[in-house]
């Protein structure tokens, strides 16, 4: 068990090391993907929180994710309002108005839980779409510029850019896992196994779940104020049905109840859209027999085929340094 652990704190720094040397030792454009990874894997990030640790789906958190990089957009190209002021605004109204409808969603439980954010996130749609004087309709508002950090210009240097996304990523990472791993993490887990008895045993459920709720809408922003930096631009789009259910798809793919699996599988599902877009029009149907065979072969998703395969080999290393151990004493 302890080998199994340094092994795994090796590789961990091991792809820590790999990921910083990113910028100088791969392409552009390979960088360029992994900034699209690192931003809407964050987005997943947030579904995938709320679903391993609560069991419940939210179909709304591309609203916060949406309003973020509206609200940058507006101070910035508007105001003209400097860094860091509009991403700091773009959060904090992101949770105020997670706090504000957490107070509606903690009400409900399951697919009454899925239903109502869907809704509030199609009105979140609605407004982005139909108040044209203010987020420029379906055209959305363009020439957003990236920021300048420590008198380098993010928006020059994608690998200065990827770069300050990374570290804020691993923030963002481990601020989740830190949750998990704490008693918060816990009585989280224990309200999705058995609301009643956590209930019964004196523990603030309602409370606990909203804080959830607006945690989860707070690492759905940050992705959002990256995506809005990189990209330039912020439209109705990136706060739709149609982005919240790629989101659900990529935590399927990868794994909806582990951190990893949300990284994985929004890589994965980035990637093949852009291979299988540039080779076949039909590539959502591939990507839907794709589904189809994760779901009934694999439904803890890649991630969880990674670790089963990981146990086998650990389970097999460990019976044959056993069975050399064994042979040795026989012979001494």
């Amino acid at each position: 068990m302890q080998s199994t652990s340094k092994t795994k704190a090796t590789l961990l720094l091991a792809s820590l090391a790999l990921m910083i040397a990113v910028p100088w030792i791969a392409s552009d454009y390979f960088v360029m993907m992994c900034i699209r990874v690192m931003y809407f894997g964050m987005l997943t990030l947030s579904l995938c929180f709320l679903a391993g640790e609560l069991g419940v789906v939210s179909l709304m958190q591309a609203s916060f994710f949406g309003i973020s990089g509206y609200f940058i957009a507006i101070l910035q190209t508007q105001y003209q309002i400097p860094f860091p002021i509009p991403p700091l605004v773009g959060i904090g109204v992101a949770v105020l108005f997670a706090a504000l409808t957490g107070l509606l969603v903690i009400r409900v439980q399951g697919i009454y839980f899925l239903m109502l954010t869907l809704v509030l996130g199609q009105l979140v749609w609605a407004l982005a779409s139909q108040w044209a004087s203010v987020t420029r309709g379906d055209s959305g508002i363009t020439d957003i510029f990236a920021p300048v950090i420590f008198g380098i210009s993010t928006e020059k240097s994608k690998g200065a850019f990827y770069l300050f996304e990374l570290v804020i990523f691993s923030g963002v990472l481990y601020f989740l896992w830190a949750l998990k791993r704490s008693p918060f993490g816990l009585m989280l887990r224990g309200i999705r196994d058995s609301e009643s008895r956590m209930v019964m045993l004196g523990y603030p459920v309602a409370f606990l779940r909203y804080v959830a709720f607006i945690f989860a809408a707070f690492v759905a922003s940050v992705g959002g104020v990256f995506f809005a930096y990189f990209t330039g631009l912020i439209n109705p789009h990136s706060v739709s049905l149609t982005a919240n259910v790629e989101t659900l798809l990529s935590g399927i793919l990868g794994g909806i109840q582990t951190l990893f699996g949300a990284i994985l599988g929004t890589a994965i599902l980035k990637i093949l859209d852009l291979v299988l877009s540039g080779i076949t029009h039909r590539y959502l149907l591939i990507m839907g027999i794709l589904f189809l065979i994760v779901v009934m072969f694999a439904p803890k998703g890649a991630a969880g085929a990674l670790q089963r395969l990981w146990d086998s080999v650990a389970s097999r290393s460990s019976r044959g340094i056993m069975s050399v151990a064994k042979r040795a004493s026989d012979d001494s």
